[in-house]
Protein backbone atom coordinates (compact mmCIF):
# COMPACT_ATOMS: atom_id res chain seq x y z
CA UNK A 1 0.00 0.00 0.00
CA UNK A 2 1.01 3.27 -1.08
CA UNK A 3 1.71 6.48 1.22
CA UNK A 4 2.06 9.87 0.26
CA UNK A 5 5.55 10.95 2.12
CA UNK A 6 6.41 14.06 0.93
CA UNK A 7 6.87 16.47 -1.84
CA UNK A 8 9.87 16.29 -4.82
CA UNK A 9 10.48 19.93 -3.61
CA UNK A 10 11.28 19.02 -0.30
CA UNK A 11 14.32 16.33 -0.71
CA UNK A 12 17.30 18.55 -2.44
CA UNK A 13 19.68 16.34 -4.41
CA UNK A 14 22.13 14.10 -2.50
CA UNK A 15 19.48 14.57 0.19
CA UNK A 16 17.96 11.88 3.06
CA UNK A 17 14.64 12.14 4.75
CA UNK A 18 13.59 10.14 7.54
CA UNK A 19 10.06 9.05 6.33
CA UNK A 20 7.66 6.95 9.00
CA UNK A 21 4.50 5.04 7.74
CA UNK A 22 2.55 1.78 7.90
CA UNK A 23 4.98 1.43 11.98
CA UNK A 24 7.83 1.43 9.47
CA UNK A 25 10.91 4.22 9.53
CA UNK A 26 12.43 4.68 5.90
CA UNK A 27 14.94 7.11 4.56
CA UNK A 28 14.01 8.66 0.73
CA UNK A 29 17.02 9.47 -1.11
CA UNK A 30 17.19 11.87 -3.97
CA UNK A 31 20.26 11.23 -6.52
CA UNK A 32 20.11 14.01 -9.38
CA UNK A 33 16.25 13.65 -9.33
CA UNK A 34 15.67 10.05 -9.09
CA UNK A 35 14.14 9.08 -5.80
CA UNK A 36 14.57 5.54 -3.45
CA UNK A 37 13.34 4.67 -0.53
CA UNK A 38 15.55 2.56 1.72
CA UNK A 39 15.34 1.17 5.52
CA UNK A 40 16.18 3.58 7.98
CA UNK A 41 19.07 1.73 10.31
CA UNK A 42 22.37 0.46 9.33
CA UNK A 43 22.84 -3.62 8.50
CA UNK A 44 26.14 -3.10 10.90
CA UNK A 45 24.90 -1.39 14.13
CA UNK A 46 21.72 0.07 13.96
CA UNK A 47 22.34 3.98 12.96
CA UNK A 48 20.13 5.84 11.92
CA UNK A 49 21.20 6.38 7.76
CA UNK A 50 19.42 9.20 7.65
CA UNK A 51 21.91 11.47 9.22
CA UNK A 52 24.64 9.65 7.05
CA UNK A 53 25.82 10.95 3.35
CA UNK A 54 24.72 10.00 0.04
CA UNK A 55 27.73 10.43 -2.95
CA UNK A 56 25.76 9.05 -6.44
CA UNK A 57 23.88 5.81 -5.27
CA UNK A 58 26.34 5.41 -2.39
CA UNK A 59 24.95 6.14 1.00
CA UNK A 60 27.64 6.06 3.65
CA UNK A 61 26.76 5.34 7.29
CA UNK A 62 27.57 8.44 9.53
CA UNK A 63 28.55 6.06 12.39
CA UNK A 64 31.27 3.58 11.05
CA UNK A 65 31.48 4.08 7.20
CA UNK A 66 29.88 1.25 5.76
CA UNK A 67 28.27 2.07 2.54
CA UNK A 68 25.16 0.91 1.03
CA UNK A 69 23.91 0.58 -2.45
CA UNK A 70 20.25 2.94 -2.73
CA UNK A 71 19.40 1.23 -5.63
CA UNK A 72 19.48 -2.45 -4.28
CA UNK A 73 20.19 -2.37 -0.57
CA UNK A 74 23.14 -4.25 -0.98
CA UNK A 75 25.90 -3.23 1.67
CA UNK A 76 29.14 -2.41 -0.80
CA UNK A 77 31.53 -2.41 2.50
CA UNK A 78 32.11 -3.36 6.04
CA UNK A 79 32.41 -0.64 9.18
CA UNK A 80 36.30 1.49 8.82
CA UNK A 81 36.87 1.88 12.73
CA UNK A 82 37.52 5.30 13.91
CA UNK A 83 41.36 6.38 13.76
CA UNK A 84 42.81 5.28 17.50
CA UNK A 85 44.10 7.79 19.18
CA UNK A 86 45.67 7.97 22.54
CA UNK A 87 43.27 9.04 25.27
CA UNK A 88 45.38 8.04 28.55
CA UNK A 89 49.03 6.92 29.45
CA UNK A 90 46.74 3.90 31.16
CA UNK A 91 47.78 1.05 29.41
CA UNK A 92 44.10 -0.73 30.05
CA UNK A 93 42.68 2.70 28.49
CA UNK A 94 45.10 2.78 25.58
CA UNK A 95 44.21 -0.89 24.68
CA UNK A 96 40.72 -0.16 24.31
CA UNK A 97 40.26 1.46 20.78
CA UNK A 98 42.26 -1.79 19.31
CA UNK A 99 40.15 -3.81 21.26
CA UNK A 100 36.64 -1.91 19.98
CA UNK A 101 38.07 -1.94 16.48
CA UNK A 102 38.18 -6.07 16.29
CA UNK A 103 35.00 -6.47 17.57
CA UNK A 104 33.48 -4.13 15.34
CA UNK A 105 35.39 -6.44 12.60
CA UNK A 106 33.56 -9.10 13.75
CA UNK A 107 30.16 -7.74 13.64
CA UNK A 108 28.27 -9.24 10.12
CA UNK A 109 27.01 -6.64 8.01
CA UNK A 110 24.10 -7.16 6.12
CA UNK A 111 21.84 -5.42 3.82
CA UNK A 112 19.65 -3.49 3.64
CA UNK A 113 15.58 -3.37 2.86
CA UNK A 114 14.37 -1.38 -0.31
CA UNK A 115 10.87 -0.34 -0.53
CA UNK A 116 8.95 0.41 -3.81
CA UNK A 117 8.52 4.36 -4.74
CA UNK A 118 6.00 6.23 -7.30
CA UNK A 119 5.76 9.55 -8.31
CA UNK A 120 2.83 11.41 -9.34
CA UNK A 121 2.12 14.76 -9.77
CA UNK A 122 5.13 16.02 -7.87
CA UNK A 123 4.38 13.85 -4.67
CA UNK A 124 6.49 10.91 -3.17
CA UNK A 125 4.64 7.77 -2.74
CA UNK A 126 6.64 4.94 -0.95
CA UNK A 127 4.87 1.22 -0.21
CA UNK A 128 6.35 0.25 3.24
Amino acid sequence: MFVKMAKEEDLVNGGLMLIEGNGKEAVLCNYEGTFFAIERRCGHMNAPLEMGTLTGYILTCPMHSTQFSIITGEALSGPVPAAQTQVSTDQKTEAVPGYLASLMSRIRTENIKTFPLKVENGWIFVDL
